[in-house]
């Protein structure tokens, strides 16, 4: 599956991520890449809403790499930022390997390239990219056995 929107403003992203969200399952895996301030935090709020979480709790985990959002919902959305990673060495440190194995946690993560090598195929890929200063295209994919789940994803 592969989607490609273009998104005039913040809130036409958040409302994106937002449908998004709320189709995910624990277990899921949201990779977001893109150059500083093409919104990928933004995203994030956004996937927060669609899990019933507040979105205005989630901010960037940039100095302490990784940060939690739960409430009364039964999933946890676990907000990781690699830029600040050497690698995928330095993953253990935040217990990557339990998070993936999590049932009850979907897991975002900005800068996902700088760990490509320690993330599953079975995830949900998000490219962002600037075409202008308030507008963003952004490109989803996700392998086919996660593409039902997002039908009709973008009106």
């Amino acid at each position: 599956m592969r989607i490609q929107r273009h998104c005039h403003s913040e809130d036409e992203t958040i409302a994106l991520a937002a449908r998004l969200g709320s189709r995910l399952c624990g277990g899921d895996l949201v990779c977001l890449d893109g150059p500083l301030g093409c919104g990928k935090t933004r995203f994030v709020q956004g996937l927060a809403a669609g899990l019933g979480l507040d979105p205005s709790a989630v901010c960037s985990p940039s100095f302490i790499i990784c940060r939690e959002y739960h409430n009364q919902t039964p999933l946890t959305l676990t907000h990781v930022d690699a830029f600040r990673l050497t690698g995928a060495q330095d993953l253990p440190a935040i217990g990557w390997d339990e998070l993936l194995c999590s049932t009850d946690t979907v897991i975002a993560v900005e800068w996902s390239g700088r760990i490509r090598s320690a993330l599953p195929q079975n995830r949900i890929d998000v490219q962002m990219e600037h075409t202008s200063a308030t507008s963003r295209m952004i490109t989803l994919a996700a392998p086919d056995n996660l593409s039902s789940r997002f039908d009709r994803l973008v009106d």
